[in-house]
Formats: structure tokens, C-alpha cells, sequence
């Protein structure tokens, strides 16, 4: 099917954040703090506030003190007492131009008391630590935390007993791994534009995966009551969770109020880097017990998440990496704790697969040092060991619609597994996910217009994975219509019904079981109206090609456009279908999980991954051959836009494992430009072969799952172990740079050839 939003995208038509122009329109920009960890002694915004063409300078003394934060509230607007990270806002400016607010950066004054600064999250933990946060255990948190010192959060599931589990094991493995800082790197930076009227109405215009949290945190820390703040989005240009808690929007709306104009504010390709959320660094510890035969029965999992400044998600994601760091797979014992870190380095965030991808290297590396240990094939050892229908996840949830042991099977099927490359340096790894897809609230309307043609609202973002399209597929499916004559509207969150956000997974389970029932419920009605002009019992009616008629007589119908036109005018009024879906958390045991924000999902996803690859002994140098990849994703909506999902999910991948690195110097971004943060480009991405495996899910909207995020956790695991299949190195760190290659066990005589 095609792209609801195609045409507009293709020609050009589509309105992006940074196109936004209004009359009379400022131009706004940050200061940003030059220190790791300093106190502010004075902020001087004087000669600023003099220069010909601005028209306004806020500090934080010009906002409301609250704090916010996604998990945790510990983050000001803007740094009032000190600063924890090299780029914290200070000061926003606004001025007739941009060179005009640029300028007037430089003429603010700050005045500095610097202080003893922690940049490695082991050395944070430590009791004699710098405190960056003295007040951590007042904040206010919307779960039952475990804090203290710089841990802003600890999360511990356990089941059995590990000990025991070790001492009867045949073999313990212990490893370290490491993973480094990733930027989402859309190509739409931040921007938006707010106005601000007469009656003090806020409106913002934004790049935003969940409009209504927007709305939700401009009103907790502006201190303005929801029904006077309306937020509509534009199209997004990437996302990749970086866009769902709130960025510039606060300080246009601040500046706005205070000139009485259209403020914007666009970020700059550095700004990006050192203001946003990038994916945490972690470093994790695993130490896994096996039989003899390859069953994994005890598993200690030790995880440090850097959260940089302040929590944002941080608390999150270690609880998300805390579920998945055992792996798909059944193990009997597991004692994990995940920690989540404040260090004096730029402020982390939500990143496709958060806290998933980082133990996922490590759990799916493991495993195949463990099956070369024993001499176990690794697709063997996963099979063994994989989750079925029945089993429990770490936390004690009971696990439905598994699909990783098809998953695994498909992969291994079409990558040729076990089939030795006769090429030399050459070799194939194999690795397997689990994830999961966020609940919570969605709620769309449906209504027919007139001459039949149907109107979908929604509140959900198609941030560019096609979820409009599919709801509108599904509205065509339950409705008998043709999918050309159904609309999707655009959000704005003073017309368009609740949506928790375009993250983890969620739209196409949560949104789309929504989108069915309000379809179905515009069917009901459209049937019962249609009951009296045939004459007919409604459960005897259906509808099909516009019509409705008979079951089993279709010449003889009345068409939809007729009916509603006779809602509108003559008889029961218009016609609207609403649907509201809340995914309650299942259950899960409660007494094996402390200090987990998300302990239970309503659905999982599974999928497995070939990498095949080729390794330059002279350079270390990696060139990937092939990636097959195979994904439950239950029921695919619509095939195409679903491998295009997986593919753009495995290039990121590809960037992780290989060449993406925030690099930081004391707490300083040191390649905030494409030109030195090295994202995958077309010739660095190999053929990608997707296949679609199917386990409907039994309450997903005609049995579909989620599917964005698996894909990205899959690449790095595989890519090492096929490494290590092709050279016999194994590497624990990431991104796997040449030089990593080049300088490990690679005998000198393989180089020299």
C-alpha cells in the first residue's frame, strides 16, 4: 500500500519544524555552560540585553523553580545554582536574527566557582564521589526507587539461587564489555516555534514522538494549565526516542511570553550533540554457570548505565537492560543489579532499544564464547536454552505467542548456517533478542463523512515507520472501504483525541487495537442506520465495496455514502466511532523485583540475526557480506513498510557495532559534526535479507506486535561473533574499530600477508 504521507514527503509539500516561518517571527538561542561541574556565582546578561536587535534574555531567575525530569524531577529549566554538564543551558536569547542572538551570547557574562568533576561512572559510585546531586533522595519519583550517592537508580530481579546454581555448574564464564555513547543522529534537529496570544493561549509547533507529554511537561514546569497549551505536530524527521520529552519548546514559549512575538528555536548540528539525549555508555559484567550439555542454570548480571548530568530516562533504561540481560533465554537462577549513574558528562537519553542493546552484545556475545568453550554449535546452544510459550520472564511474567526459536530457525535457514565458507577470514555469527512492547493509554475517532468517505483521528506521530498508513489499512479492513478514501490527521493536541507516544514499540499494538474498535464501532452504527432503509436485521448486514447489504446479496445495498449522508440530515445524526485501549501490565512477581519502573509488558517481541563478514588481517579492517534477519512480529500490516523498518533498525545497528562513537574529553563532546561522528552511509551497509515470522499475538489488531526496536540490538553480538568465527579474536568493547581488530590476537605472520 502506499504511504499515506508519501506525496507530501516526495514533492517537498510536507512542513517540517525548521520551515516554520510566522510574521514578525525571533530567532532564539542557548548559552550553554563551558564547565563539567561548576557553581554559578553570577550571570551577567546586561551588555546582552543592550545589543540593537534583541528582545529578550532569560535566566533562570525569569522561570519557574520546578524541577522536572522524565523519571526523576532533578533538572531545572535552566542551571539556577550550578551546572553538572558541559552544555546545560544557562540563558536563552531573542533576537531579530540569528547572527543578532549569537552575538548576544557572547556578550553574557558568567561568573564560575568550578568544582571537582567525575567523568567514569565505577569512580561515581564510590562513596568518597563528588556528590553531583546533594538533594537526590528529595526528588520526586513516580516509582518505588532505590537510590543513593550518585546512583540515581538501582534496579535488582532475582530468581532461585544463583550460588547454588554455580556450584552445580560444570563451567562459569566471566566477561566484561563495554559500550560506548550513540547519537540518534536524525537528520531534523530540534526546532520549534511557539506563540503565545491575548488570553496568554501557548501554541507550539514542534518535532515531537509524543505531543502530549510535551503538553504535559510545558504545563508542569511553565506553571500553565493544559487547556491553554495546544502542541501540533509536524512531520518528523527522525526520531529514535531522542524527540519524546521536552528540548527547546520551553524556552520558545518562555521568550515568547516575555516579547509578545513568534519565538523559534533550531538547533545546530553541535548543539544537537551536546544538548540531547544520546544512548547511555555502560559497562557489564556477566557470570554465567552451565551443564555439560550446554543448559544455562545460574546467571549473575551486573549493569552501570552513565546517565551523564541528570537521570532523563536513565532510571528507565537500566530497568529495561535489567529485564533482557540474561538473554531469551530460560535460566533457572538470576540475581541482576543495574545501576544507573550520575557522572559530569552530556545528559543521556532514549535511543531505539534503550538499555536492550547494550546487554544484548554482552549476553549474545557470551553465549557463543560459551558454545566455543564447549564445543557446542551456537545455534544449538540458543535453541537449547530459548523461551517458549509458558516460560517466565526475569521479572516473573508469563511469556505468550514466543516466536524466537522460529525466528532463530529462519535466520539460520537462509544464512546457510553451518555450511564452512571455503573464502579464508571469512565467518558467521548468529544472535537473538527479546523486547518488548510498551501499554499504556491510545484513543482515536473514526468518523464518515458525508459522502462516505472516512476521517481518522488520532493522536499517535508517524515519526517515518508508515504507523499511519497501517492504521488506515486497518480502519479500510474493519470498515469494507477502499484504503485511497481514508484520511489520517495530523496531531494537535487541542483536536485530537490522547496518545501516550510514538515510543517502544507501542502504536501499532496499542494504537492499532484502538483505531479497530473505533472502526468497529463506526461499522455498528453504520449498520443500524442502514437496518431501517433495507428493512433488515443489522447482524444480518454487512458491508462491502461501499455497500451494505445482505449477507449474501450484495445487489441489493445501500451505499455508505447515502447512509451517512442520511445520519447528517435526516435521521440518528453523524456517525463517529470512538476507541479508547489501555494495556494493563500483566502480572509478575513482585517479591523477586526491587526498583524496576517497567517490571511487565503486555507483549513481546523475538528475532534473530546472521551476520557474515570478512576480516583484513594487514588493517583489521571489517567488511560485513550479508545480514539475514528474522522478526516476529506477529501479523505484518504491511510487509513493505515492515522490512523497511528492520533494514533502517540494522543500519543503526551496523553503526553501533562498527564505527559510532560519542567521543568525550573530560566531559567535552569532541566530534559533534558528521565529519568525525562516523554514522554507516550506503556503502557501509551490506545486502540486508528480512524475513517475517509469524506468532500472532492473541490481543494484538489482527494478531500484530511492534517491530522498531529488536532489529538494532541485533548487528553488534553478530558482527563479533562472526569476527571471532572468521579470525578467532574476540572483541568485549564497542564500536569494533579497525584498530581494535588489528591489534588483538591476530598472529603477526596473519597480518603480514
Amino acid at each position: 500500500m502506499p504511504r499515506v504521507d508519501g506525496l507530501d514527503k516526495a514533492t517537498g509539500r510536507a512542513v517540517y519544524s525548521p520551515d516554520m516561518e510566522l510574521p514578525h517571527m525571533l530567532h532564539g538561542k542557548i548559552l550553554t555552560s563551558t564547565y563539567p561541574h561548576a557553581r554559578i556565582l553570577n550571570i551577567d546578561v546586561s551588555k546582552a540585553e543592550r545589543l540593537t536587535g534583541v528582545k529578550a534574555v532569560i535566566t533562570a531567575r525569569d522561570t519557574p523553580d520546578v524541577a522536572w525530569g522524565f523519571m526523576i524531577k532533578d533538572q531545572p529549566l535552566l542551571a539556577r545554582d550550578k551546572v553538572r554538564y558541559i552544555g546545560e543551558p544557562l540563558a536563552v536569547v531573542a533576537a531579530s536574527g540569528k547572527d543578532v542572538a549569537e552575538e548576544a551570547l557572547d556578550l553574557i557574562e558568567v561568573e564560575y566557582e568550578e568544582l571537582k568533576a567525575t567523568f567514569d561512572p565505577e569512580e561515581a559510585m564510590k562513596p568518597d564521589a563528588p556528590l553531583i546531586h546533594e538533594g537526590l533522595e528529595a526528588y520526586t519519583t513516580f516509582w518505588p526507587s532505590i537510590r543513593y550517592g550518585n546512583v540515581c537508580s538501582h534496579v535488582k530481579i532475582s530468581r532461585g539461587d544463583v550460588e547454588k546454581g554455580f556450584k552445580e555448574a560444570f563451567r562459569i564464564f566471566e566477561d566484561r564489555f563495554t559500550t560506548q555513547m550513540q547519537h540518534q543522529c536524525y537528520l531534523e534537529t530540534h526546532a520549534s516555534l511557539a506563540t503565545v496570544d491575548l488570553g496568554g493561549k501557548v501554541t507550539v509547533w514542534t518535532s515531537s514522538q509524543a505531543p502530549f507529554s510535551i503538553r504535559s511537561e510545558l504545563a508542569e514546569t511553565l506553571r500553565i494549565p493544559l487547556n491553554k497549551i495546544r502542541v501540533i505536530a509536524t512531520q518528523t524527521g527522525g526520531g529514535f526516542g531522542g524527540k519524546t520529552d521536552i528540548s527547546v519548546e520551553p524556552y520558545c514559549v518562555l521568550l515568547a511570553q516575555k516579547t509578545n512575538r513568534p519565538v523559534k528555536i533550531t538547533l545546530s548540528r553541535k548543539e544537537e550533540f551536546t544538548i540531547s539525549g544520546p544512548r547511555h555508555a555502560s559497562i557489564i559484567e556477566l557470570k554465567t554457570g552451565v551443564k555439560r550439555d550446554g543448559t544455562i542454570i545460574s546467571r549473575q548480571a551486573k549493569l552501570i548505565y552513565d546517565t551523564g548530568g541528570y537521570a532523563g530516562p536513565g532510571p528507565g533504561v537500566a530497568s529495561l537492560g535489567s529485564t533482557y540481560a540474561v538473554g531469551p533465554y530460560r535460566i533457572p537462577n538470576i540475581k541482576v543489579d543495574a545501576y544507573c549513574v550520575y557522572t559530569n558528562k552530556t545528559n543521556c537519553g532514549w535511543m531505539r532499544c534503550p538499555g536492550v542493546v547494550q546487554t544484548n552484545f554482552a549476553s549474545e556475545s557470551q553465549m557463543d564464547i560459551i558454545a566455543k568453550d564447549l564445543g557446542k554449535d551456537p545455534l544449538d546452544l540458543r535453541l537449547r536454552n530459548a523461551v517458549e510459550d509458558g516460560d517466565l520472564s526475569p521479572t516473573g511474567q508469563v511469556l505468550h505467542n514466543v516466536g524466537l526459536k522460529a525466528s532463530l530457525q529462519k535466520a539460520a535457514q537462509q544464512s546457510g548456517w553451518g555450511k564452512k565458507t571455503k573464502e579464508k577470514n571469512r565467518g558467521k555469527g548468529i544472535s537473538c533478542v527479546q523486547y518488548e512492547s510498551l501499554g499504556m493509554a491510545s484513543s482515536a475517532l473514526v468518523k464518515v463523512n458525508e459522502d462516505g468517505t472516512i476521517n481518522l483521528v488520532i493522536g499517535a506521530v508517524d515519526i517515518g515507520q508508515g504507523s499511519s498508513t497501517i492504521l488506515a489499512q486497518m480502519v479500510a479492513e474493519e470498515l469494507g472501504v477502499p484504503f485511497e478514501e481514508i484520511s489520517v490527521s495530523t496531531v494537535d493536541t487541542e483536536i485530537t483525541p490522547f496518545d501516550t507516544g510514538t515510543i517502544g514499540d507501542r502504536v501499532t499494538y496499542n494504537m492499532g487495537n484502538a483505531v479497530r474498535m473505533a472502526a468497529a464501532d463506526c461499522r455498528q452504527q453504520l449498520l443500524y442506520l442502514a437496518s431501517s432503509m433495507l428493512e433488515a436485521n443489522p447482524a444480518d448486514l454487512k458491508i462491502s465495496d461501499k455497500l451494505i447489504h445482505a449477507k449474501g446479496v450484495p445487489e441489493k445495498g445501500v451505499p455508505i455514502s447515502e447512509v451517512s449522508m442520511a445520519g447528517h440530515y435526516f435521521k440518528g445524526g453523524p456517525i463517529t466511532g470512538r476507541g479508547v485501549f489501555f494495556a494493563e501490565p500483566p502480572a509478575y512477581d513482585q517479591k523477586g523485583v526491587e526498583g524496576h519502573a517497567f517490571p511487565s509488558a503486555p507483549i513481546h517481541t523475538f528475532a534473530a540475526q546472521v551476520a557474515e563478514v570478512e576480516v583484513n588481517p594487514k588493517n583489521g579492517k571489517v567488511r560485513i557480506l550479508r545480514i539475514i534477519s528474522a522478526h516476529d512480529l506477529g501479523f505484518a500490516i504491511n510487509p513493505m513498510l515492515a522490512e523497511g523498518q528492520i533494514e533502517g533498525a540494522v543500519a543503526m545497528g551496523i553503526g553501533y557495532a562498527m564505527t559510532e562513537r560519542l567521543v568525550e574529553d573530560k566531559g567535552n563532546i569532541v566530534n559533534p559534526n558528521f565529519s568525525d561522528y562516523k554514522i554507516p552511509n550506503i556503502l557501509d551497509v551490506p545486502k540486508i535479507e528480512v524475513f517475517l515470522v509469524g506468532e500472532k499475538a492473541k490481543d494484538g489488531p489482527f494478531g500484530a506486535k511492534g517491530l522498531g526496536n529488536p532489529g538494532v540490538a541485533l548487528p553488534a553480538p553478530a558482527i563479533a561473533n562472526a569476527i571471532e568465527d572468521a579470525v578467532g579474536i574476540r572483541i568485549k568493547d564497542l564500536p569494533i574499530t579497525p584498530e581494535k581488530v588489528f591489534f588483538a590476537k591476530i598472529s603477526p605472520d596473519e597480518r603480514g600477508r
